[in-house]
């Protein structure tokens, strides 16, 4: 009676007879973090998600066969598998998540010796910007440390200066149409708003994702002109004037530079 009662509770998991997920939901989770190991380690071979998953190769061919036939995922002639278009279209880079932090790490030291502020590399994924990589300013007074922090892209200095780069029709695609999309999401009034971004090559952020803090973020370009990162200085607001921002501004722009010849 108790486990009957277990099972019947709103939001309770449903598992088998020995405990373990149901099949289905087990099937869900080993696809979830495939996706992940694709995201982060930007190529994957079977016998790695084998082991990672803790299956037999047979599943986890099936598992990969399944996201290549939706576009998660290409495999090439090497039978390694990397991430897909449909990937891509939600705003990962092409580049591992591992390999653009490590070429940022440099580059956000010399941010943050500059201006003694805390700075982030960040990148899309859908209608969130998600923090990679954080390193603390020296002020005793300062933003601490956002790496794993997802925050919503239209109102983040990095998610804005990465959806700048989008068109009225991508910005559907993430947030609706103009009927189903929030009022400060309608693509083509959000795509207006960005102008001002796409004219200046920067964002701005006064409290919009947390009262008291400001920050500047722009976007991080490959060769061909994609945008595939966001560098970003936060401050508390009281330090950080919109004189000040713009000040950061300038020497954020050097910094992205800086990255983007190392891509």
């Amino acid at each position: 009676m108790e486990n009957s009662e277990r099972m019947s509770q709103p939001g309770a998991e449903p598992r088998s007879a020995g405990g373990k997920p149901a099949q289905g939901l087990e099937s869900v989770e080993n696809a979830l973090s495939l996706l992940l190991l694709l995201r982060t380690r930007g190529r994957v071979r079977l016998s790695e998600a084998a082991e990672e998953l803790g299956v037999a190769r047979s599943t986890a061919h099936r598992l990969l066969s399944t996201l290549r036939g939706r576009g998660f995922a290409v495999q090439g002639a090497d039978k390694v598998y990397r991430p897909g278009p449909t990937l891509y279209r939600l705003g990962m880079s092409q580049r591992s998540e591992y390999d653009l932090v490590e070429t940022a790490r440099p580059h956000l030291l010399w941010l943050n010796g500059q201006l003694g502020e805390t700075v982030h590399l960040a990148v899309r994924a859908g209608a969130e910007a998600r923090i990679l990589h954080s390193i603390e300013g020296t002020h005793a007074l300062r933003v601490g440390s956002r790496a794993g922090v997802s925050l919503p892209a239209h109102l983040s200095a990095g998610g804005k200066a990465l959806l700048a780069d989008l068109g009225v029709s991508e910005l559907a695609d993430i947030y609706g149409t103009r009927h189903a999309a929030q009022a400060d999401t309608d693509p083509e009034t959000l795509h207006r708003t960005l102008a001002t971004v796409r004219r200046r090559g920067y964002a701005l952020n006064i409290g919009g994702t947390e009262r008291g803090i400001s920050a500047v973020g722009a976007a991080v370009r490959e060769p061909g002109g994609r945008a595939v990162a966001a560098m970003i200085v936060s401050a508390p607001s009281l330090r950080f004037t919109r004189a000040r921002l713009g000040d950061a501004a300038a020497v954020l722009g050097e910094a992205v530079r800086r990255m983007e010849a190392a891509l």
